[in-house]
């Protein structure tokens, strides 16, 4: 699978996980551009159940995601980098579906996964332009 993000001498990281692709969006986009570390305080305290994201902990994704960037950290350290001081950038997309051998094919065949793939940069944003919208008619 290709990065969605450009990725050149940057620290990066890929996993396909059995989680559902759903709950993995929604943990990546409450993690997406924070700082690693404030990004795996929030996951642990995810997982701990003291803090949720909107009223639910997501423990099963949460923990998928640590090992993530526990890789990602690793990686960082390969390259001789801090990973503490440089921005957090993760997207989750639908794996591939697999199917579980059952009679007649009616009841609980299909299992989840989810691609999940972080990149860490110095940068703020990955040629995101933002334009200054004006009240000019």
């Amino acid at each position: 699978m290709k990065y969605s993000i450009k990725t050149k001498e940057k620290v990066r990281a890929l996993g396909t996980f059995s989680i559902s692709p759903i709950n993995a969006t929604k943990v990546c986009r409450a993690l997406n551009r924070k700082k690693f570390s404030d990004a795996k305080k929030f996951l642990e305290k995810l997982i701990n159940k003291e803090v949720s994201i909107n009223g639910k902990y997501f423990t099963k994704t949460s923990k998928e995601i640590l090992k993530l960037l526990d890789q990602l950290e690793n990686n960082a350290k390969a390259m001789n980098l801090d990973a503490n001081s440089l921005n957090l950038f993760i997207s989750a997309h639908k794996g591939s579906t697999m199917y579980r051998a059952r009679r007649d094919r009616r009841h609980g065949i299909k299992l989840k996964s989810a691609h999940i793939q972080a990149v860490l940069s110095d940068k703020n944003g990955f040629g995101k332009k933002v334009r200054e919208r004006s009240n000019k008619k």
